[in-house]
């Protein structure tokens, strides 16, 4: 016969304040107004690099709608059909996200080469004020983000959204100075392309992350092989096995474990004295424990 012990905790998403709800919404209208008028802006100039901010813009717009409905969805609590509640919105629109972003990469590299090959005038003087426009935006909402950019997948694309575009920003202003200047038509397209450069690298760290955590790979920060002899080392415990991590979503490692007991402990006790450890030395809230009857006849890392 087998044993088990659950310590349990709500699977939802507790942790995304009202505040932060308020400041995603907030910068969702900031971006919409600027997108519109920065389409405006790159319609009228002819500016490439305003219209390839302006395509990373409009997917901070997605982003962060996404990103609201995502925190709004996550408050909801569990239920009997969606037992971990709804953490694990935050991973898919933080993958969905990033896809997004290297569809429009490939969509600015190729209009760039098509600029290099058929030049067009670009209006600097209109391109200007609109890309300080866009910038301001970005600051702001990237501001309004700043806080809670550490708490959660949610919150963290959204603001790399909004920094990799406040970048964007300043080459456009770069290439519409230097257009100014007279410098030449080819610095639009070189701002463009770092552009679609930045939104890359911004976006591969997102997409890496989220799709580890889809994947249930063992969350980062979680060194089970420490967990393993830690463990081990706890009165009545002889050997630990079929030890397993995940992640629901960010900041929610889950794991699981099978545990030999030795001689002259009460399962009250093992099962205590490791939910415990878990808890206060590596911030797992979420464990589950399977204490074997007799000696395992195989052994599993």
């Amino acid at each position: 016969m087998h044993s088990h012990g659950q310590h349990n905790h709500p699977y939802g998403s507790t942790h995304h304040a009202d505040s932060g709800l308020r400041a995603l919404f907030a910068a969702f209208l900031i971006n919409l107004v600027f997108l519109i008028a920065e389409v405006i802006g790159g319609i009228i100039s002819g500016s490439m690099a305003l219209l390839a901010d302006a395509g990373h813009m409009l997917s901070d717009v997605v982003a962060l709608g996404i990103a609201v409905w995502v925190a709004r969805a996550m408050k909801r609590p569990p239920s009997s059909r969606r037992s971990y509640g709804y953490g694990r919105l935050e991973v898919l629109s933080g993958f969905v996200n990033g896809l997004i972003l290297w569809g429009i990469v490939i969509f600015i590299a190729v209009e760039a080469v098509r600029r290099l090959m058929t030049p067009q005038h670009v209006e600097a003087g209109v391109m200007l004020p609109i890309a300080v426009a866009g910038l301001v935006a970005n600051v702001a909402s990237a501001a309004l983000l700043f806080r809670g950019r550490r708490e959660d997948l949610n919150m963290r694309q959204a603001f790399l959204h909004l920094s990799a575009d406040a970048a964007g920003s300043i080459g456009a202003i770069l290439a519409s100075l230097a257009l100014l200047y007279g410098i030449g038509m080819w610095v639009d397209t070189a701002a463009s392309l770092l552009i679609g450069a930045l939104i890359a690298w911004s976006s591969w760290g997102m997409v890496k992350d989220s799709g580890h955590i889809l994947l249930e790979g063992t969350p980062v920060g979680v060194d089970l092989e420490d967990i393993r002899r830690t463990l081990e080392s706890l009165p009545g415990i002889e050997d630990v096995h079929d030890l397993h991590a995940w992640s629901i979503g960010s900041g929610e490692p889950i794991m699981t474990a099978h545990l030999v007991p030795a001689d002259g402990y009460t399962l009250d006790e093992i099962l205590q004295q490791s939910h415990e450890t878990l808890r206060t030395r590596y911030n797992i809230q979420h464990t589950t424990f399977q204490v074997e009857s007799g000696p395992c006849p195989e052994l599993h890392p």
